[in-house]
């Protein structure tokens, strides 16, 4: 409602992964979209918003909306090429009575300047939130991002920036996400930030933690379905999540939101005494190659959809904002790398800060796909 009342045009609603419980993008009822890079072969967008992304890495739009409950936003932002935010959790107000408690919604953008125009019209409260919790929020600025916005591309542009690394964790990506994720680091460190080793501890029990969470919630929101001949409708693979989301107990679920309490306090030190912001690969690997098999029958690869939420899902747990874009093109396939940056509860003025700091990584710029129309250009 708020982009509409500022002019912006809605155009159509774009395919996304089953129900979004998924991240690779397919959807056997509705259709898969491809991934517009690649060479020789046809990939996965990542999901779940991945009609969104793909629209935009194509051209046909400026600016999408996404769902962000497990890297939604940021995981096919990152393997399409995109600027993908996610804001602090109900930054931006949702006006359908949506109970996940790791959702959020947020902009999928070809350039980082779009992403804080979407975010700063689209954040704050609103007035059709019917549980006014958008009221209880801190006031909707950009000022990291407009102060510093003369000093863009100089050798001190991010003097003082404390970026936060967790080396055995990001060294867990496959050996070309590794190579351009530590040379962003020393770029960051040429432009004057200071590099800062931190641990994240105890990741496997987040990650359990978040998926008690995402399929125990996704199951309450779905159980009409779950008891009707439409279930049957559904592919495979969301009929085995949400039988899993049916199986956890009450107590699992308890357990689960401890560990989410415990991982919001240690970031929330994290950033009150050490650390501006952290710096992670977006996923640890380019995008997966879509199979021709998959189009008919379907796929569930539990390891591949775990790899690819591997840096995103801490972010959906303690609510953080966080920020996806490129900063290279693997060698071979030309598909996008691209990197990650968190920060503290509604600090995406400091996320959009470092993400435009970071278009000097590209030495030639965004590059374009294979499949590109300019749809904005060809109407000027």
């Amino acid at each position: 409602i708020k982009l509409k009342q500022q002019g912006v045009l809605i155009v159509g609603m774009a395919n996304m992964h089953e129900i979004g419980l998924g991240t690779t993008g397919y959807n056997i009822v509705r259709g898969t979209p491809r991934n517009p890079y690649g060479k020789d072969k046809h990939y996965y967008t990542g999901g779940s918003s991945s009609g969104c992304a793909a629209a935009v890495a194509v051209g046909l739009v400026p600016l999408a909306l996404g769902g962000d409950g497990g890297g939604s936003i940021r995981i096919p932002s990152s393997l399409c090429g995109c600027v993908g935010l996610k804001p602090t959790f109900k930054r931006i107000a949702m006006d359908a009575a949506l109970g996940n408690s790791v959702f959020h919604l947020g902009p999928i953008t070809s350039n980082v300047h779009d992403a804080a125009l979407a975010y700063a019209i689209m954040a704050g409260a609103a007035d059709n939130d019917h549980r006014h919790q958008s009221q209880k929020q801190p006031p909707v600025h950009l000022h990291a991002y407009t102060v510093n916005a003369k000093e863009t591309g100089s050798s001190n542009s991010l003097k003082g920036l404390r970026i936060g690394v967790f080396e055995e964790h990001i060294n867990d990506s496959e050996e070309n996400v590794l190579r351009e994720t530590n040379r962003a680091i020393k770029y960051y460190k040429s432009r004057g930030a200071e590099i800062i080793p931190i641990t994240l501890p105890h990741l496997a029990e987040i990650h359990m933690a978040h998926g008690i969470t995402i399929t125990t919630e996704m199951f309450s929101m779905m159980k009409d379905h779950y008891h009707s001949k439409r279930f049957l409708d559904l592919s495979p693979e969301t009929r085995v999540s949400l039988t899993i989301g049916k199986c956890w107990s009450a107590a699992e679920f308890l357990a689960a939101q401890k560990v989410r309490s415990y991982a919001m306090h240690h970031v929330e030190d994290l950033f009150r005494n050490k650390v501006d912001v952290i710096l992670s690969p977006a996923t640890p690997c380019c995008a997966p190659p879509f199979r021709a098999d998959a189009r008919s029958h379907g796929e569930s690869n539990l390891p591949m959809t775990s790899a690819l939420m591997r840096y995103v899902i801490h972010g959906n747990l303690t609510g953080l904002p966080a920020i996806a874009f490129p900063v290279a093109y693997d060698e071979d396939t030309s598909l996008p790398i691209s990197l990650q940056i968190q920060a503290a509860h509604w600090r995406e003025d400091l996320l959009l800060h470092v993400a435009r700091e970071s278009q000097g990584i590209l030495k030639k710029g965004v590059a374009k796909p294979s499949m590109y129309v300019d749809v904005l250009g060809t109407c000027k």
